[in-house]
């Protein structure tokens, strides 16, 4: 049952399809500003576990999260973290950068079922391609996260 805090998250369209870690997940095309080879993070003492720390990506300060910690808190940290993708609101000025393992391509995503127990709350559904479950992350409530850590 959708309500207040409904996801913005379209149902359908192109999503992005990463791996982190052990998790499958897809960004909606549309929030997607860039994807780029992880390079230097300055931590920032203090932040949230999951909060890598502030890259500098194409001149501009990006805050970089471990995607895998975002979608698995209880779990060990990701992987390699070989790509950084940044996602933002169309128009907007905020920015984030997701570190995960692997760009797997882009894939049509038509419906969604509803997010498993445990998932966070910047995950807008789920769906199953080519038999894995695939959580689709809602850009809005993943910039509200870099705004938590």
């Amino acid at each position: 049952m959708m309500g207040d805090g409904e996801a913005t998250t379209d149902r359908r369209g192109h999503s992005l399809l990463v791996r982190s870690g052990g998790h499958r997940c897809g960004i909606p095309v549309r929030a997607v500003r860039m994807v780029a080879q992880s390079g230097r993070i300055d931590p920032l003492p203090g932040s949230s576990p999951r909060l890598l720390g502030l890259a500098q990506i194409s001149g501009e300060p990006v805050a970089v999260v471990d995607l895998h910690a975002l979608i698995d808190p209880e779990s060990r940290p990701g992987g390699g973290r070989q790509l950084t993708v940044v996602v933002g609101q169309r128009g907007g000025r905020s920015a984030l950068g997701l570190a995960v393992d692997e760009a797997l391509g882009v894939s049509w995503i038509d419906g969604l079922e509803e997010p498993s127990d445990g998932d966070p709350e910047c995950v807008a559904g789920r769906c199953h391609i080519d038999g894995r479950s695939i959580a689709l992350l809602d850009p809005e409530r993943l910039l509200a996260t870099a705004d938590e850590a």
